[in-house]
C-alpha cells in the first residue's frame, strides 16, 4: 500500500462521496476554510495498485497549550484491515512529529461501538477531553414525495409547518454573505439561552463564502411580521445536506418549522438523500442543553446514530 497526498479538488470530492457515509468535514472546502483561517491541510489517500484503500483529511489546529493534527469526520476506510490502519497512523504521526505537534485527534466517522473503540486503542489513542463535532445526530432519509415526508412527521410538527404557512411566515433563501448578519444576530441569542460560545463573524463569514462559492451553501431565513425569527446555514455535499449553523428567537409563529421543512424540500430538489440534522442530546438525557432541539428535530422524522467519540493520540509528554 502506498500514501499518496491528493491535490485535485473534484478528484478529493469524487472520493470522498463515493464512500457510503461522510460529511462535509471530510470534505474539501472544509480544508479550504481552514487553510483561509491559517490553519496547514493535508489529504492523503492509501491506494493498493491503483485501488483506493481509505482516505484521510488532516488539518492544524494552533491552540495556546500547543498545536496538533486532528482529523474531522474521518479517516474513511473502503475496508478495515491492520495494515490499512497502520499506514494512515504512522503517516498521521510523521506529519505531527514533523510539525511538532504535541498530539494527534481524531473525530471518527465510525459507529459507536466496542469493536471501533478497539480500532483505536490498539494503536495507542485515548478518549479525547473534550467533544470536536457532532457525535450523537439525528438523521432524515429523503425518499418518497412531500406528501410521504410530511405524513412520516411527528402529527405536532406537521401541523405547526401548516400553521406557519396560515400565519403567513416567509421563508426566504440567500447566497448574499452580508445576510449573515442576520445569523449572527440570532446567534448571540441563542448562545445566550443555550449557555454556549457562537462563533465569530469572521468565522461564519468564511465559513459560507468558501461554500457558497460552489453552491454548496445556502442561508434560510424565516420571518414573520416583518422580523427575522430564524436562520440557517445549510450545506450541501454530495447527495446529503447538513445542518450546521443556525440560531433563532421566539416568534409568535412557527417559524423554525417552516424554515426546516423548505430546506427539505431544496434538499429534494437537489437529489439529497439523506438530511443530517446534525448534534441531538443523548438518549435518555432530559436536562441536557440539547433536549429542547432534539424534540424539535426528531418531530421531522428518521433516526438517531450516534458516533464515536474523538480519540487522541500523545506525541510529546505536554
Amino acid at each position: 500500500m502506498v500514501t499518496k497526498e491528493i491535490n485535485n479538488k473534484s478528484e478529493w470530492d469524487a472520493l470522498v462521496t463515493a464512500f457510503p457515509d461522510y460529511t462535509f468535514l471530510h470534505g474539501w472546502n472544509w480544508g479550504e476554510f481552514n487553510r483561509v483561517r491559517g490553519e496547514k491541510v493535508w489529504r492523503l489517500g492509501l491506494f493498493e495498485g491503483d485501488r483506493l484503500v481509505a482516505l484521510c483529511q488532516a488539518v492544524s489546529v494552533s491552540a495556546r497549550r500547543g498545536n496538533f493534527l486532528f482529523v474531522p469526520h474521518g479517516p474513511l476506510f473502503r475496508e478495515a484491515s491492520e495494515e490499512a490502519e497502520s499506514q494512515i497512523v504512522d503517516k498521521l504521526t510523521a506529519l505531527a512529529e514533523q510539525e511538532h505537534y504535541i498530539f494527534i485527534r481524531i473525530s471518527p466517522w465510525m459507529e459507536s461501538s466496542t469493536e471501533n473503540e478497539v480500532f483505536f486503542k490498539r494503536h495507542g489513542f485515548r478518549r479525547a477531553p473534550t467533544h470536536m463535532h457532532a457525535e450523537e445526530t439525528w438523521l432524515l432519509p429523503l425518499a418518497g414525495d412531500e406528501h410521504s415526508l410530511l405524513l412520516g412527521m411527528r402529527k405536532t410538527t406537521r401541523n405547526l409547518i401548516h400553521r406557519a404557512e396560515r400565519d403567513g411566515v416567509e421563508i426566504s433563501i440567500s447566497r448574499n454573505i452580508e445576510d449573515i448578519e442576520h445569523l449572527l444576530l440570532l446567534q448571540d441569542e441563542t448562545a445566550e439561552r443555550h449557555n454556549f460560545v457562537p462563533f465569530s463573524r469572521s468565522y461564519l463569514e468564511n465559513e459560507f463564502r468558501i461554500f457558497s462559492a460552489d453552491d454548496q451553501a445556502l442561508l434560510f431565513l424565516g420571518k414573520h411580521g416583518g422580523k427575522i425569527s430564524s436562520a440557517a446555514i445549510i450545506i450541501f455535499y454530495g447527495n446529503r445536506a447538513f445542518y450546521f449553523q443556525s440560531g433563532s428567537v421566539k416568534s409568535d409563529a412557527p417559524v423554525s418549522y417552516l424554515l426546516q421543512w423548505e430546506v427539505i424540500k431544496e434538499a429534494k430538489r437537489r437529489g439529497c438523500v439523506l438530511y443530517n440534522l446534525w448534534g441531538v442530546a443523548p438518549e435518555h438525557a432530559p436536562r441536557h442543553p440539547f433536549a429542547g432541539i432534539t424534540i424539535f428535530k426528531s418531530g421531522f422524522g428518521g433516526y438517531r446514530k450516534n458516533y464515536m467519540h474523538a480519540v487522541d493520540l500523545p506525541l510529546s509528554k505536554k
